[in-house]
């Protein structure tokens, strides 16, 4: 970050560090990007807390590929409506139970 260049790219910055140094960390990047406006920031993180504390567009990549880009309201609008999910049960026997719960140490006498 010396010497003000016009991009710095930081990877994964805040990874094994403390609350109080990562406050400060965000403190020094956003001073550096939004308030001074000397240099641009691209970041890569898995902490969404992160890239919503220091970002002002984001991109989500999977797998190498680039899946969407835009505001953080605009990725959350489209993408944060909650999970899905789909579970599928057999019905298990009285007997089937009883064998298990025999195999686990779990049977009544």
């Amino acid at each position: 970050m010396l010497g003000q260049p016009s991009i710095i790219f930081l990877d994964e910055p805040s990874t094994g560090m403390d609350p109080g140094a990562r406050r400060f960390m965000w403190n020094v990047i956003s001073r550096i990007s939004i308030v001074n406006k000397s240099s641009s920031v691209i970041l890569t993180t898995h902490s969404m807390e992160e890239a919503e504390a220091l970002s002002s567009r984001m991109a989500i990549q999977v797998d190498g590929t680039l899946q969407c880009i835009g505001t953080t309201q605009e990725i959350k609008h489209k993408f944060g409506k909650g999970y899905e999910v789909e579970i599928k049960v057999q019905k298990t026997s009285v007997e089937e139970l009883k064998n298990i719960a025999k195999k686990a140490g779990l049977e009544s006498t």
